[in-house]
């Protein structure tokens, strides 16, 4: 059902995909410990502008499982896909082996969640490992999502390419491009989303923003914000929005923000 806002004659760019479920222009917001109730006041307000929530690193273990059932339950109600964070996979990967992650997977499909993250941050997967695991999520009825690229150094752009091609044919539903890549020195990392514009299906890539958990400013996170919206447009695929600017990135999207119309970006 569209959104009924005030000043509807104010018009806004009409690249941007406006109604749910979306499948190009997809925000994902990446979440550590939102209550309940605190959720239920993101949704009402603005749940019409993102698409995925991502329950980070391994936090869905400390949760109280029914808190965790009704957390997922309920986003699905407002056409947002919950979405398991990579880190919870590397760390059953490395505790407790790979043939430990069936039942990990029937159990993420139990509680409510849609898609899992595949990502080697910390873990090494090894040959073969990661297309193994995206055919075992698969399996378990639900989406893959492939991670790309290294929180701690800058990656050799033609492997980021060749990754992300290998990730996406392999049945990744999408490519996670790690947000500390897109940075370079504080600033976008301009060549690598180049190549990557010129050499991947973007509408199939989710680019991350970077976070102060690796060393990024909150002035050089809007500054990567602003070049990817620039770069692609206002149906880019963000992800690692926070829920605090989850209506000040769809701001940025349609010009209506800080930064200004796209035409002046």
């Amino acid at each position: 059902m569209p959104l009924t806002t005030a000043f509807p004659d104010v018009p806004l760019d009409p690249r941007r995909s406006l109604e749910k479920p979306r499948t190009s222009g997809l925000t994902m917001v990446t979440d550590y410990q939102t209550t309940l109730e605190g959720l239920r006041g993101l949704l009402e307000l603005g749940g019409a502008y993102f698409d995925i929530f991502k329950v980070a690193t391994g936090t869905s273990r400390l949760f109280p499982r029914e808190h965790l059932v009704a957390k997922l339950a309920l986003l699905r109600e407002h056409q947002v896909r919950p979405f398991l964070g990579g880190q919870m996979q590397e760390y059953v990967l490395h505790t407790m082996g790979i043939d430990a992650m069936e039942s990990h997977l029937k159990e993420a499909k139990e509680v409510g969640f849609d898609m899992v993250e595949i990502s080697d941050n910390i873990v090494d997967l090894g040959e073969g490992t990661r297309d193994r695991l995206i055919r075992m999520v698969q399996d378990a009825g639900l989406a893959p999502v492939g991670e790309i690229g290294d929180k701690r150094d800058n990656s050799d752009p033609a492997e980021m390419v060749r990754e992300v091609n290998e990730v996406l044919a392999s049945g990744a539903e999408i490519a996670m491009i790690e947000g500390q890549e897109l940075m370079l020195n504080g600033a976008p990392n301009k060549d690598l989303i180049k190549v990557l514009q010129d050499n991947v299906d973007v509408s199939r890539c989710m680019f991350e923003l970077s976070t102060p958990r690796v060393g990024s400013t909150t002035p050089e996170i809007y500054a990567g914000k602003k070049f990817l919206v620039k770069t692609f447009g206002p149906d880019v695929n963000l992800g690692n929005v926070t829920a605090d600017v989850v209506i000040e990135t769809e701001t940025t999207r349609l010009g209506l923000g800080s930064a200004g119309p796209l035409s002046l970006m």
